[in-house]
């Protein structure tokens, strides 16, 4: 059975933190190979999806397009509600009105009214894929190397089908890591909607 020694931290000195460094590096020293293991395993989930239907993104776009107000469930007797709109801006949008996407080389505008009928546009910039335009609502990151690293996006997609469709994929996701450890969560949302003529 080992000794455990307790040492008060009122006596700690330069000399034994000297001491504990020293002992970190032979504990390292004899099991780098595991620690490299570690380091170099990561855990993913890839879903591969079919990019057949999709059409190649062009240079300059416009379209308009209805949004649907879905309503998820019901909480203390209100109904919750989800929409593409509705994440993106804290207005009362009008779900009677077509909303009006427009792609022009890095930047995306979405012109809608609200139920006042006032007008809003919001503008995004992306980057243009091959077939698909991408842009961030959120992308924060704090680091310190090799300690603690914490990773907040909100990604959305868009994507143009053969069927005349419009595609805005939300991917979210949250991660962080403390020195070895580390855990994260990701989610995602697809909202598909008929183009108008």
């Amino acid at each position: 059975m080992k000794k455990v020694i307790t040492i008060d931290l009122n006596n700690f000195n330069e000399k034994d933190l000297q001491d504990y460094s020293k002992m970190l590096n032979r504990y390292f020293k004899r099991r780098w190979r595991i620690m490299l293991f570690f380091l170099c395993v990561s855990c993913g989930v890839q879903q591969e999806t079919s990019k057949d239907y999709l059409k190649k993104m062009p240079k300059e776009f416009q379209g308009s397009f209805y949004d649907n107000l879905e309503t998820v469930g019901t909480f203390k007797e209100n109904e919750v509600t989800r929409s593409f709109m509705k994440n993106l801006t804290s207005s009362n949008v009008n779900y009677n009105k077509p909303i009006m996407v427009k792609i022009q080389r890095n930047n995306l505008f979405l012109k809608f009214e609200d139920t006042n009928s006032k007008s809003y546009v919001l503008q995004f910039y992306g980057k243009r894929d091959k077939n698909k335009f991408v842009f961030y609502t959120n992308y924060k990151t704090v680091s310190v190397p090799l300690i603690l690293v914490i990773k907040e996006m909100v990604k959305y997609e868009i994507k143009l089908t053969q069927n005349n469709e419009i595609v805005f994929t939300n991917n979210s996701k949250n991660s962080g890591m403390l020195l070895f450890f580390g855990d994260g969560r990701s989610y995602g949302f697809e909202y598909q909607f008929k183009l108008l003529e």
